[in-house]
């Protein structure tokens, strides 16, 4: 219905509501800078909802709460009715006063995203920032600024410098964030949270995400997850046919599969354009990529950054890639794409080709000497790391 409304208004009424939310919001941020900062208060935010590194770190310091520490937490999300937190921790609605309120007055501020232009770090805060990305192929922040605009600049500018922390999980991600950034604050080399559930098997976890999917444990899965393509109803570049790929893995592989398809939650909306059934499963709406990902035998992607974070599990990387000649040339690599050291297909022939030949032993020691080159940080213990240094600050 909001939707619906915001379509039917006039662009300049939009644009006028757009001022009026911002002055409220700004004005909000002043008057509750006023009230003192609450000691162990912690805000974690992350606009997609209850995932990625800020679930991670959300659940850690959900433990220590439970451990007796004194800790009030908070979770921040565009959709708190989906955001699955649980007992202990506190969701509220993005930009809602109660929001603002906890941000205002909280001692720290963990973010897996940019904070918007009106949000203002006051004296006494301290500010975390895991970022949504680890090692990237493709250019972002002031690598893709002409792409990105002025405004949006002007923000990540402002984000750096409130930042006092980055989380990073390589050397790669660390010059990342001091070249392309604009920061040069404190940056801690201790892995990305998310992917401590890669290196830590649980079969609690690896249950109940079968459960979910649907799938039996003597079952193989293979997760196919291409990236955001710019335009509206840009499917065309996932075409894949799913019959010939499940016949080339059980060949290969040996034993029954079946084909998680994940979409960017960009595009999402629009996984209906695929026949889903018992084999092929329409995964797109699941609530944690990263749990899915843990369950995964095989990965199937084509410019993601999910491709390296699976081989950190040394499980098969493919990457499946149509337009890949168009989509450098318009985003730009900070790896020569032929580098990567998994096997690459511009056809669904090419991808079954690949799969049939497929050398374990020959694609072990390529990513063993591709991630060697990175200085990987990852120890499967980044969510106690980054809550070790929470409760650093607030000194409790």
């Amino acid at each position: 219905m909001r939707n619906r409304i915001k379509q039917l208004l006039p662009k300049q009424i939009l644009e006028l509501l757009k001022v009026i939310r911002y002055l409220w919001i700004t004005a909000l941020f002043h008057i509750f800078h006023l009230m003192p900062i609450h000691k162990t208060r912690v805000v974690i935010c992350n606009v997609w909802g209850f995932g990625d590194n800020a679930k991670y770190v959300a659940e850690e310091l959900v433990k220590r709460k439970r451990a007796g520490k004194e800790l009030e937490l908070f979770f921040i999300a565009n959709h708190p009715e989906t955001a699955y937190a649980p007992t202990g921790i506190t969701v509220y609605k993005t930009n809602s006063i109660k929001a603002v309120y906890v941000l205002a007055t909280a001692r720290v501020w963990v973010d897996n995203n940019r904070k918007e232009n009106y949000i203002r770090k006051r004296r006494g805060q301290y500010y975390i920032q895991t970022w949504h990305g680890g090692i990237a192929l493709k250019k972002i922040e002031k690598d893709y600024k002409e792409k990105l605009g002025q405004k949006y600049i002007a923000n990540a500018k402002q984000d750096s410098r409130m930042t006092d922390l980055y989380i990073s999980n390589s050397s790669f991600c660390t010059a990342m964030y001091r070249n392309s950034f604009w920061y040069q604050g404190e940056i801690l080399e201790c892995g990305s949270p998310r992917n401590d559930i890669l290196l830590n098997k649980s079969t609690h976890v690896a249950a109940g995400v079968r459960k979910r999917l649907g799938v039996i444990e003597a079952v193989k899965i293979a997760i196919y997850a291409p990236t955001y393509r710019e335009g509206e109803n840009n499917t065309s570049s996932y075409q894949l046919d799913f019959h010939k790929l499940i016949a080339a893995l059980q060949n290969k592989f040996g034993g029954n599969w079946v084909v998680a398809v994940r979409l960017h939650p960009l595009v999402s909306g629009q996984s209906g354009f695929i026949t889903y059934n018992q084999q092929i499963i329409n995964a797109s709406h699941y609530r944690d990529i990263y749990e899915l990902m843990s369950v995964g035998d095989v990965l199937i992607t084509d410019y993601s950054n999910l491709m390296f974070e699976f081989s950190f599990m040394r499980r098969p990387v493919f990457l499946y890639a149509l337009d890949v000649t168009e989509y450098e040339r318009e985003r730009g690599f900070y790896f020569e794409y032929n580098s990567l050291p998994y096997k690459k297909a511009r056809t669904g022939d090419e991808l079954l080709t690949n799969i049939n030949e497929f050398e374990e032993e020959e694609y072990s020691a390529q990513v063993e000497a591709f991630l060697g080159s990175l200085t990987i940080y990852e120890y499967g213990t980044a969510s106690k790391t980054v809550a070790d240094r929470i409760i650093k600050v607030i000194g409790r």
